[in-house]
């Protein structure tokens, strides 16, 4: 009997231990803020997207973020908008949105260096995959996530011809940044 007893306190303390670092499937909650951020010759600019779904699995113990196994995220490429039409319209036009209606990644690598996260993986753009990293702050609130990760690359990596305006006296820079804030909250 003594020796049933001690099989099951090993087990359940074994049990508290491995729960206290599950694995655990998350999803984005709210309303994301993804942001891209460029140059014209006339000058800066953001254009911001608050749609976005995605999904991660992760590892949280004691109530830090440990370990992140999987993640991607995706958004409909003409929701990024800068509040001018035009400018919309020359985007969408230089994402060839007509056919290729997502903007996706699929993270294929994330290690933890010092206090910041790199995140890497696949992003596509204009149907062109390229690799980029990531580097994300996380924040962990109860049973909440949060994400802020940069990410910089060339236009023309995807293919894209930076847009122009005005019989091409406007042009945009082929360097781009892209912010993303997401908070993650575990699915039930």
């Amino acid at each position: 009997m003594q020796f049933l007893r001690h099989i099951f306190l090993i087990a359940l303390t074994m049990g508290i231990v491995l729960s206290g670092f599950s694995q655990q499937e998350y999803r984005i909650e709210g309303k994301p803020n993804l942001k891209v951020s460029g140059t014209s010759t006339l000058h800066d600019w953001d254009m911001i997207s608050e749609q976005a779904s995605g999904n991660a699995k992760l590892t949280v113990s004691g109530g830090n973020l440990s370990a992140i196994q999987a993640a991607n995220f995706s958004m409909p490429a003409e929701s990024i908008k800068s509040g001018k039409r035009q400018m919309d319209t020359n985007a969408y036009k230089a994402l060839l949105t007509d056919k290729h209606k997502q903007v996706s990644f699929v993270m294929t690598e994330a290690k933890k260096d010092g206090n910041k996260w790199l995140i890497s993986g696949m992003l596509e753009l204009a149907g062109m995959k390229k690799p980029v990293t990531f580097t994300a702050d996380t924040k962990a609130s109860g049973n909440l996530i949060t994400f802020t990760s940069v990410t910089s690359f060339k236009l023309t990596a995807f293919g894209v011809e930076p847009p122009t305006a005005m019989l091409g006296t406007i042009k945009t820079g082929d360097d781009v940044t892209l912010t993303v804030e997401m908070t993650l909250k575990p699915i039930l």
